[in-house]
């Protein structure tokens, strides 16, 4: 039982807490800036291939490819293998940078992915306007060269504090 001289003092004590937890997650929030093209598809197409295709633009100079293991997703019958997550990060000039990213999961199931992305400062618009059109061309190829035609049924488009690529006169 509380006595009402402790009260105060719990009140209190609660109060600090709050406002401690409340700082700690506002200062550990990263504001997202850039954009971002994703989709379900079927399969991870043979990354050798598409890495040469995209070496082949003329706007591209360089183009990394690696791998690395996710998570282990826990559930209700156990801990799962960890996703795969294969990435191709492009650049060119001092203008094109982006990474395409195909991420399979335990169940098989894959997304494909392509960003230009910052945290708390936002990527040079023209880089945005100049990138865009590079990976608008890798979707392409990916769906009529690599048999992935459900990324184009299936693409969202994510634009965070940058101007739209696909407004008039963007990159002109």
């Amino acid at each position: 039982m509380l006595t009402e001289q402790m009260q105060p003092r719990l009140q209190t004590t609660l109060w600090r807490l709050y406002l401690i937890g409340v700082s700690l997650f506002l200062a550990g929030c990263d504001t997202i800036y850039g954009v971002r093209r994703a989709a379900a598809v079927h399969a991870v197409p043979d990354l050798g291939l598409v890495k040469a295709k995209i070496e082949s633009y003329p706007e591209i100079t360089e183009v990394k490819e690696s791998e690395r293991d996710g998570g282990r997703p826990l559930t209700l019958t156990g801990i799962k293998p960890a996703d795969r997550t294969f990435y191709l990060s492009f650049s060119g000039d001092d203008r094109v940078r982006g990474t395409l990213m195909f991420v399979r999961n335990y169940k098989g199931e894959v997304l494909y992915d392509q960003s230009l992305i910052e945290l708390n400062f936002p990527p040079p618009q023209r880089w945005v306007d100049a990138t865009w059109p590079v990976m608008k061309r890798i979707e392409r190829d990916l769906e009529e060269q690599f048999g992935l035609p459900e990324i184009r049924t299936n693409l969202k488009t994510y634009i965070w504090r940058v101007a739209d690529p696909d407004r008039p006169m963007a990159g002109k």
